[in-house]
């Protein structure tokens, strides 16, 4: 900032206080957490579908969890212990450093909030550390986290703008007009090292942030064109459910629901009075599973998951139902997953909507006893998976 009192670039011009020791930390600790997570962001938003991408999503959300807590924190440090006065300058350079302090606080917790919303309306919860579950601040919805997912973005490279201008003033403080603003917010006595610490952590920061955009153009340009296979035909004679069959599981402690959209009856015959003469023949197009995400519904049709290209079909059969004391229905049968045959025993309840018949259910599955995944994924995947349906049957 320019001062009122004519000087030579060399003298030095004090400026008066320094900040504390905690908003130091803070400072710098928040100012590592978002370059980390914009650099780590950027790296990973490109990258194919793979466990190793969902480990860097879980730790880009819980930087910005962080960097949220930690300018709670600091805002409210700054409200009790007021920030040292500016160094003596224009009007016009006072008001420019008041409205980057301002902008950067709010960006410092509308960025994370933004990320907190997109996660929530992706369907995907935000576990802090895997340990802690933050709810969903709204309900799953595709179009609605597409659009929080660009103003997340936006956010985030705005932010950046504001952080060149604002280490940019800082060194032009400490290297061209040779005063103390830097100084009072670097720990230690005061000598030249930590300067020279302070513009090179700047310099790597920034350089490191453009390394990542030149290999993200670098990848795009390498990464193929993935085959798209194509999707098997309803099943001959199979009448078509209407409803919701989800699948549940837990990605590196996060709770994670998929769904699929074509299913279907070639057998659907129950009996209240004689369950035991109840029989169904469920038939599920294992290619219509979707995460939400197009990249992972591919992964998910590949070899190593559903293998869709080989065993396009799901299929359960009954053998035998029966009434449980509490009322609901348990049928025992078999499962067929990527032609792999297991026993599955299905609880399920029947109601009624209007004159047609509702069945609601769930059933607890083994990824490993029917091969889906391989050792890379059991890292980050728990094992166990909740299949859940409620299927509506028209009335005769």
């Amino acid at each position: 900032m320019t001062s009122t009192t004519p000087h030579h670039a060399n003298d030095a011009v004090k400026t008066p206080g320094r900040y504390h020791a905690v908003a130091m930390s803070l400072h710098w600790l928040i100012a590592i957490l978002i370059f980390g997570g914009f650099c780590l962001g950027v790296f990973m938003h490109e990258l194919p579908a793979s466990a190793e991408k969902l480990q860097y999503y879980s730790w880009h959300k819980w930087a910005g969890v962080t960097v949220f807590l930690l300018a709670l924190l600091r805002a409210g440090w700054r409200m009790t212990h007021p920030a040292p006065p500016l160094v003596a300058g224009a009007r016009w350079e006072h008001v420019a450093a008041h409205g980057a302090h301002v902008a950067l606080y709010l960006l410092m917790l509308a960025i994370p909030l933004s990320g907190w919303l997109h996660s929530s309306a992706a369907g995907y919860q935000t576990v802090y550390f895997g340990v802690l579950p933050i709810p969903d601040l709204i309900g799953k919805d595709k179009v609605l986290s597409e659009l929080l997912g660009e103003i997340h973005e936006v956010l985030n490279f705005l932010m950046l703008g504001v952080l060149l201008l604002h280490a940019g003033a800082a060194l032009q403080h400490h290297w061209l007009r040779r005063d103390e603003v830097l100084r009072r917010m670097l720990p230690g006595s005061g000598g030249a090292a930590m300067p020279l610490l302070a513009t090179a952590f700047t310099a790597v920061a920034f350089a490191g942030v453009a390394a990542v955009f030149v290999a993200e153009d670098e990848g795009e340009s390498a990464t193929a064109t993935a085959d798209v296979a194509t999707l098997p035909e309803a099943t001959a004679g199979a009448a078509v459910l209407a409803g919701d069959l989800t699948a549940v599981f837990r990605q590196m402690n996060v709770p994670v629901e998929g769904r699929f959209t074509r299913f279907s009856a070639t057998t659907l015959v129950f009996d209240a009075d004689a369950p035991e003469q109840s029989r169904a023949d469920i038939r599920v197009d294992t290619a219509s599973f979707d995460l939400g995400d197009e990249d992972y519904n591919a992964e998910v049709r590949k070899k190593e998951w559903f293998d869709t290209a080989t065993a396009p079909e799901a299929r359960f059969v009954s053998d035998r139902v029966q009434r449980l004391a509490d009322g609901r229905y348990q049928a025992d049968g078999t499962l067929t997953i990527k032609n792999i045959a297991q026993p599955t025993t299905v609880v399920f309840s029947v109601g009624d909507d209007a004159g047609r018949t509702v069945y609601s259910g769930e059933a607890t599955l083994s990824r490993a006893a029917f091969q889906i995944g391989d050792a890379e994924w059991n890292d980050v995947l728990d094992d166990a998976v909740l299949v859940r349906f409620k299927l509506t049957v028209p009335a005769p």
